[in-house]
């Protein structure tokens, strides 16, 4: 069972970190480097790689990379310069060209969302890397928005001590057919400012757009230092942003992380943000540590948030090591609001999917329903390649105008159906996971059993084949869209295409749809920057939100010759 045991760690270690991040040459001076970076190679070694979100080990990336003397410690505590990487941020800094549409066709027969004008090869690193998606359509107008390292280059190698963005974002005015890349999500004028990404976009009419991020580190007006949520606004389809406004704002006895951010239909000044809170304070759980599904809200199109309210949480000790992650929120045509997450029970080898429903605007929440059991993915998280993964769960409701208006879809990718005995038989076991999704009719109070969207075919001739980070969505004809990574093409589960299924008759039966042909292998720690068993944790996808144009829109990462782009294909 994957589990979460290490977390209390995490805390310690942002706290040595946020030293690496204060904003001026005095705090860096001050304080003793060697000391903060031992600190933060004990506490690294000490955390499973597994139990560190792709935003906190990305930090740890930076952290070492753009360390105050970009050296490194052995094991003997002995620091020695690497050339390569205090090179670094002049280097990267050159990576940048004008704003324009960006020229296709993409790899596999699809349509480029990032820009790869802005990635480059030298001796250095392969590329920039761009990944982990989230897009928002109204009307004509698509934003996607995804990590890019590239945008880290372009604020922390040109202004060290200055605010840095590791988020980026595209926009089309034609419904997703051609973008143009911004080359970095605006992180403000404040140098203490750091959005580390996890992105999520959502939108309300064709001009106003919200972009959520993890703020990996900022300062309040007190001074003092916190962690949390960043929303940046735009207002003109996606083309400028806002400084960010920190939607969520702990001091660093928490560890904000996965934010996941839904519009309301029903009020366009009504926005959620849900996130995990590792909290380490003994507030709420004594001398134990609390882990949290917590939302926060704006009535006023995200000037200002409300203060947490609890959707679920165990004190981790006490509840026989329970712990949650991986929420995501989605708002019925009625505005009534959904979460979906992974809970993790200590007391059993699966995990369950739940779903907790207020009908008051996040003011309150009922009990949570478990939607189904899920076995983690893989060799316990990791597939094969080495890259992480996870079971989070994607929410949709569908909002359109017949009888199965309110159907509310719950999707994940569940290793249950295919455990392969790993040879010799002390490695373990392999889970291949499917794509599965459950349905309620009654407003998520009950879920029918989960269906695999596409099973392994009979006529496979592997051990098995992955299926990972489903995107799900409804649109207004009420049909349903799952898109997700498959590696069906190889007997040895190795290269991985993009895939959709379609259902129109409400989850009765799907038809499938190849929509990339690439069939890519990944490679990891391309540029230096990213983790070394990262290529995201998900790519969503989405419908019209404002339901005046059928099908589906989703982004996704393909990688050519170890360069990692986003880029997006039909999926109608």
């Amino acid at each position: 069972m994957q589990t979460t045991g290490s977390r209390p760690l995490v805390v310690a270690l942002l706290a040595a970190l946020v030293f690496l991040f204060a904003g001026n040459s005095n705090a860096q001076t001050a304080v003793d480097k060697k000391t903060i970076l031992n600190q933060t190679r004990d506490l690294v070694s000490k955390i499973p790689a597994q139990h560190l979100s792709s935003g906190i080990q990305r930090i740890l990336q930076v952290a070492q990379l753009l360390n105050a003397d970009h050296s490194k410690i052995d094991d003997g505590g002995t620091i020695t310069v690497s050339p390569k990487v205090s090179a670094a941020p002049n280097v990267l800094s050159a990576a940048f060209v004008p704003l324009g549409p960006i020229p296709g066709p993409g790899p596999g027969g699809t349509n480029p969302v990032s820009d790869p004008r802005l990635d480059f090869a030298n001796s250095m690193m392969t590329s920039f890397t761009q990944s982990e998606t989230s897009s928002a359509r109204c009307g004509n107008t698509v934003v996607a928005g995804y990590n890019d390292s590239g945008a880290f280059a372009r604020t922390a190698g040109v202004n060290y001590f200055g605010p840095w963005s590791f988020s980026s974002a595209s926009y089309s005015s034609d419904g997703g057919r051609t973008f143009v890349d911004i080359g970095l999500m605006n992180p403000g004028t404040n140098p203490n400012n750091f959005i580390a990404g996890d992105p999520v976009v959502a939108c309300t009419s064709p001009t106003r757009f919200y972009y959520s991020s993890i703020f990996a580190s900022g300062q309040d007006s007190t001074g003092a230092f916190f962690n949390g949520v960043a929303i940046n606004s735009s207002s003109d389809g996606g083309q400028t942003w806002s400084t960010p406004v920190a939607a969520v704002a702990k001091d660093f006895s928490h560890s904000i992380d996965k934010p996941w951010m839904a519009a309301d239909p029903t009020n366009a000044s009504r926005l959620y943000v849900t996130y995990t809170d590792f909290d380490f304070s003994g507030v709420r759980c004594s001398a134990d540590i609390r882990y949290a599904i917590e939302l926060v809200s704006s009535a006023d199109a995200g000037v200002t948030w409300s203060s947490p309210v609890t959707v679920h949480e165990e004190c981790f000790f006490a509840s026989g090591f329970n712990s949650v992650q991986g929420s995501n929120p989605v708002v019925a045509q009625d505005g009534t609001l959904y979460v979906g997450y992974e809970f993790y029970p200590g007391s059993v080898p699966n995990n369950e999917i739940h779903l907790a429903r207020s009908t008051d605007h996040g003011q309150t929440f009922g009990a949570p329903v478990k939607v189904s059991n899920v076995w983690p993915n893989g060799n316990f998280g990791l597939l094969q390649g080495s890259f992480r993964n996870n079971e989070f769960p994607q929410v949709a409701v569908d909002r359109s105008s017949g009888s199965s208006q309110g159907t509310v879809y719950v999707a994940w990718s569940d290793g249950i159906n295919n455990i392969v005995q790993d040879l010799p038989i002390l490695f373990g076991a392999y889970a291949y996971p499917d794509v599965m999704v459950a349905k309620s009719v009654d407003g998520g109070q009950t879920f029918t059993a989960p269906t695999a969207v596409s099973p392994q075919s009979p006529t496979f001739t592997g051990r098995g084949r992955d299926q990972f980070f489903p995107g799900l969505a409804v649109d207004r004809r009420g049909y349903v869209g799952l898109c997700y990574y498959d590696r069906r093409q190889e007997p040895v589960n190795t290269a991985i295409d993009r895939y959709c299924s379609f259902s129109q008759d409400h989850g009765a039966s799907w038809q499938e749809q190849r929509v990339s042909h690439a069939g890519w292998t990944p490679a990891h720690a391309a540029d230096g920057v990213i983790n070394l068993s990262y290529i995201g944790d998900y790519d969503a996808l989405t419908s019209d939100f404002l339901l005046q144009h059928s099908g589906f829109f989703g982004a996704f990462e393909v990688q050519t010759d170890g360069n990692p782009d986003v880029v997006t294909a039909s999926q109608d």
